[in-house]
């Protein structure tokens, strides 16, 4: 939402009177063009000086000349009306506005709400890709712009920073060397939209962004905004609701069209501007040598530091659909995607690396190549050398493209063909067969250019893509031991139950690492991790599968689990059994903590300092046993799961907890936000790139420490408070969870076909208490009702409570801590960011679907708790009005909201409607498809879900 404040210049002379008036869908002459043309395209124009204005007018345009097409001139007037009617609700907050707004939306019959509905939806959908487009531009222009070309928050800025900071060169290649990145992939069901509309959506972005080319004729122009017509066209007659659940192989599917559209693309540009940033300094050369010179002339001295994981097809928390055979069949379908991306590499370098050599004057290993390619693959090699005589490395790359397509059949088809490459190594030798060649003929450029950039596609990405995660609960494996011990003494498979899946689950692990190396599946993430003994189980069952290799990962998640996580590792890495089985392991030890059920549990401020506190613990843990220790951090996308500006909570950690290595999961979608875009995308690596190598300099750590330990008592009180206040209405008041049920969407989203996961741990996946339902559908409710609970309630709390205890000497030191410890800025800021998005005007209308007063009662606990959360953080920041740190987000979500308010105030009154039917009513079905059409339509608009 960064850039929507732009759009108030587009909206016409009521804007500059400080009233929005924008009419987004009231293109009302549907001639072609007619719209369009009122907006002058070319430098020095007014759309040209503000572009995002320009393109969010426009797509508003189009989308109402296809209303008017497909609907109507009626339907498009009803449209205006509810949104003019919105926007004075809005700006008076009158009686009779919303009797008004009520009495209109009382008369409309449900085909024309669906209209409605879905124009608002639409709408959100289109501005989102103008803004993604806007930040596109910016990131550009900052590029341009930027000082010396470094732009904040880039990788070169952090290795600048670091050179003038006098960081000592001889501590830049250990941190170099042992820099990691791991990123992991979540099908959590927080993606509201189907695959279908996001394909969608991406070639309307393409057809957008055509239209910036300043070379553009009057008639290519013309084509593209046709082909925008046509795609919003059928953008309006695809049902952003998915019909059916979609499986675990399907959102398998979804995440590999992100890797098609940009990790694979991402990685090497990223690697590239590190190696960029380090030009002027040759010491942190890889091996002996030092060699001078600029990226893509020398040997690179960056490694290939990202590690891309999926949980998708391997999580089986909870979810029974996940079996052994669907994760076998998620490898499969990640090598037919990376492969495919591996031929197309190969293909293209086969039509540009067109250099003529005699084969006389190429090096042995090449000429040695290229007879073994002539004998294995010999029709492919017959045509090679037809078509480019003389070219010998066009022929080489043409039989390495023959042989990944074999290999593709091999590992994807079944297929026994022994002439692919057997593993990616041996791609890799080729590769630097290849390279060497290059170098003897003096191609420098191509051997460290594009030659470099595919082997560190491979060396990313192997021949799995992104490697499978397995996770399942500590009580599963309880359950299956227990089974286990029941069944005949030596029996080699059990009778049945629990054991069966978990111990078939072992045997696709080790049958993936066969087939597509270890690399491919060797992590086993431990749910709720109570003690030691929950790893030692995992690594007997293992065994009784018959062995594989196997990094065991214990998640703590609960507050009993995050407070206790630094004994219980303690207590592992005592035990001679686990040190034997880590020494197998290189000494490296991960261990993962969860930031949703965590913040569920006790709260934003109370969960952040549990977490804080426990990798505290779990650093000092790994350093007395001498392992090198991974933090695999488990934040969602909403702040109420741990979400926010990932490189502030990198700076945010404990002293010594990153030291070059970061590991998170990208959920839901968070991975669309992040990974559609190639651009976007490599800003967020670069980002987490640069964070990681701040927060791993020693001054930082000092910094950090000092500050820390002056807080550390300050911290425990707040969050003392904060817990208190968060539980006692969460988990304490006895009426709250009828309130919650009643106030937010919860048990319509049960209903809804978001993911194959179901929304409870409970048998059937059906929430029926509230410490069952996971914390995923837990924030997303609260973002429909716009309260945004999870992110903030309590923190007024504790700032009050501390401010009763020491007064002002109290309120001024948490000032001092906010402006000087990352920590505390980084809790504060983010509940900040949750409440400016919260809208407790409309909170207050579902509010009013609690059916006591007792749980009403509940409405205004939260509203007081409101007030004093917003009090308190103005009076620790010194604002003056929530976000003013922010201004372009700031207006951007005040702009927002009155679009937003149309399909909440619908919400609310389906809500109503269809809740009075008996369930059984096929009106109340009706009602309920067109709540799920608003839920989609709220979460495009506020950017948000679970």
């Amino acid at each position: 939402m960064s850039q929507m404040v732009a759009i108030l210049h587009a909206m016409g002379p009521a804007t500059r009177r400080g009233r929005v008036a924008c009419t987004p869908m009231a293109a009302r002459d549907p001639r072609p063009n007619a719209a369009v043309r009122a907006e002058p395209r070319g430098i020095g124009t007014s759309g040209a000086r503000d572009p995002l204005a320009r393109e969010v007018k426009l797509l508003g345009a189009l989308l109402g000349e296809v209303i008017v097409e497909q609907e109507g001139e009626e339907l498009l007037d009803l449209v205006e009306r509810i949104r003019r009617a919105a926007i004075a609700l809005r700006r008076t907050d009158s009686v009779d506005e919303r009797r008004a707004l009520a009495a209109e939306l009382d008369g409309i019959d449900a085909p024309r709400a669906e209209v409605l509905i879905r124009a608002f939806g639409l709408y959100f959908q289109l501005a989102n890709l103008a803004e993604e487009k806007e930040r596109v531009r910016r990131l550009r222009r900052r590029a341009r712009t930027s000082p010396r070309g470094v732009v904040d928050g880039s990788v070169a800025d952090a290795v600048d920073r670091l050179r003038r900071a006098g960081v000592p060169r001889s501590r830049w290649r250990a941190t170099i060397e042992r820099l990691s990145v791991g990123l992991v992939l979540t099908a959590h069901p927080t993606e509201a939209r189907r695959r279908t509309m996001l394909i969608a959506l991406r070639r309307c972005y393409r057809a957008l962004d055509q239209l910036d080319d300043p070379r553009l004729t009057p008639d290519e122009d013309a084509a593209i905004r046709r082909r925008l017509r046509q795609e919003i066209t059928l953008l309006w007659h695809t049902s952003p609701l998915r019909v059916q659940a979609p499986s675990p192989l399907d959102e398998v599917r979804s995440v590999m069209a992100f890797f098609d559209e940009s990790l694979f693309v991402v990685a090497p540009r990223l690697y590239r501007a590190l190696d960029g940033a380090l030009d002027d300094m040759p010491e942190v050369a890889l091996g002996a040598a030092r060699d001078t010179g600029r990226t893509g002339t020398r040997p690179p001295r960056v490694t290939a530091y990202l590690e891309w994981g999926s949980w998708v097809g391997g999580d089986r928390d909870g979810h029974p659909s996940v079996t052994a055979a669907v994760t076998r069949e998620a490898m499969r379908i990640h090598a037919d995607h990376v492969l495919h991306g591996y031929e197309a590499v190969a293909s293209r370098l086969a039509q540009t690396i067109a250099a003529t050599t005699p084969t006389d004057e190429l090096p042995g290993a090449l000429r040695a190549q290229l007879s073994l390619d002539a004998r294995e693959l010999p029709a492919t090699m017959a045509e090679a050398q037809r078509r480019f005589p003389g070219e010998p490395w066009r022929q080489a790359f043409t039989a390495m493209g023959e042989r990944l397509r074999r290999t593709r059949a091999r590992l994807v088809d079944g297929l026994d063909d022994p002439v692919g490459y057997r593993h990616p190594g041996e791609l890799l030798a080729a590769l630097d067969t290849l390279r060497e060649a290059l170098l003897a003929q003096g191609m420098a450029r191509v051997a460290w250019g594009d030659l470099q950039d595919f082997r560190w596609q491979v060396e990313t990405f192997g021949f799995h893509a992104l490697g499978l995660e397995v996770r399942q609960h500590s009580e599963v494996h309880a359950r299956a031991l227990a089974e286990l011990a029941r069944d005949e003494p030596g029996a080699l498979v059990p009778s049945s139950g629990v054991a069966v899946e978990v111990l078939d689950t072992f045997r696709a692990i080790a049958h993936i690492q066969v087939s597509f190396g270890e690399r491919a599946c060797h992590r086993y993430v431990i749910s709720f991790t109570r003690g030691a003994q929950d790893i030692l189980d995992v690594l007997a069952l293992a065994d009784r599968a018959g062995g594989v290799a196997l990094d065991v990962v214990p998640l703590f998640e609960s507050a009993d689990a995050l407070e206790g996580s630094g004994a219980i590792v303690d207590a592992l890495l005592t035990d001679p059994a686990y040190r034997a089985h880590l020494a197998t392991r290189g000494d490296r030890q991960e261990v993962m903590l969860g930031y949703s059920d965590s913040t569920k549990e006790s709260g934003p401020l109370a969960a952040a300092w549990m977490l804080y506190r426990a990798q505290e613990q779990l650093t000092a843990a790994g350093r007395r046993h001498g392992v090198t220790l991974t933090l695999f951090h488990g934040r969602g996308g909403a702040i109420g799961r741990g979400g926010g500006p990932m490189s502030q909570a990198i700076l945010a950690g404990p002293p010594g907890s990153v030291d070059g290595r970061l590991k998170l999961t990208e959920q839901g979608e968070v991975i669309a936000d992040r990974y559609a875009n190639p651009v976007i995308a490599q800003r967020h690596l670069e980002q987490l790139t640069s964070a990681v190598l701040l927060a791993s300099a020693p001054a930082h750590a000092e910094r950090t420490r000092a500050v820390g330990a002056e807080g550390a008592a300050v911290m425990d009180a707040l969050a003392a408070s904060s817990r208190r206040a968060y539980r006692s209405l969460v988990w304490e008041d006895p009426r709250f969870e009828e309130y919650f049920r009643a106030a937010t969407p919860i048990d319509e989203l049960a209903g809804m076909a978001i993911g194959s996961r179901p929304s409870a741990r409970a048998a059937g996946g059906a929430p029926r208490t509230l410490e069952q339902l996971r914390a995923i559908p837990w924030v997303f409710a609260w973002s429909q009702s716009r309260a945004n609970l999870p992110g903030w309630y309590g923190v007024g709390s504790a700032i009050a409570d501390h401010v009763a205890a020491h007064g002002e000497a109290g309120l001024e030191r948490l000032r001092v801590l906010y402006r000087t410890w990352p920590f505390l800025a980084g809790v504060i800021d983010t509940a900040e960011m949750s409440l400016a998005k919260a809208d407790m005007q409309v909170a207050r209308r579902y509010a009013g679907l609690a059916p006591t007063p007792e749980s009403r009662r509940v409405w205004r606990r939260i509203r007081r708790e409101y007030r004093l959360t917003r009090d308190g953080i103005l009076a620790v920041t010194g604002r003056p009005r929530i976000m003013d740190a922010m201004p372009v987000l700031q207006r951007s979500i005040e702009l927002r909201n009155p679009y937003v308010d149309s399909l909440s105030e619908l919400q609310v009154r389906l809500l109503a409607r269809a809740r009075a039917l008996p369930p059984e009513a096929p009106e109340r079905r009706e009602l309920e498809r067109l709540v799920f059409l608003t839920v989609s339509g709220v979460a495009a608009g506020v950017q948000s879900t679970g």
